[in-house]
């Protein structure tokens, strides 16, 4: 089971700075990242990274306020609409995302969607009813 962390950051400059410091101290390594500015000069840094436990963990510790979330994420053909069937495929389950974010893992092979959900277990129980698997946790974090 795959998990994103999310950070609750003020928009303020260095702050972000202290989240990666954090991060490289621990030996955690960054996968992909979303930053969204929400209101009152906050925002929600998402990141996925190769030891999420750890990576909230050492956040808390140093006074972050930062979360596990579980997330699903989807193998792609990294080409031109192969962004385009893989959200066919979620439309078609009926899965609905607060926020999404991908990498490319192999240039012109295979791109990582990540898929952020309100329910979890509703949107597995979706996929799974027309084969739609999340990847494995290896290919998610690039161990």
């Amino acid at each position: 089971m795959a998990y994103q962390v999310s950070i609750f950051l003020e928009n303020k400059t260095g702050h972000f700075e202290r989240v990666t410091r954090v991060l490289k101290d621990n030996g955690i390594n960054i996968r992909s990242m979303t930053l969204t500015h929400t209101v009152s000069g906050w925002g929600i840094l998402n990141l996925l990274v190769d030891q999420p436990e750890k990576a909230n963990q050492a956040l808390q510790e140093s006074g972050l306020s930062s979360a596990l979330r579980r997330i699903l994420a989807f193998g792609m053909e990294d080409h031109p609409g192969g962004l385009d069937d893989i959200l066919l495929q979620l439309a078609q389950a009926g899965v609905n995302f607060l926020n999404a974010y991908g990498r490319v893992l192999e240039n012109g092979k295979q791109a990582l969607l990540i898929v952020d959900v309100d329910d979890y277990d509703l949107a597995l129980e979706q996929v799974s009813k027309i084969d739609l698997y999340p990847l494995n946790d290896e290919m998610v974090y690039g161990n």
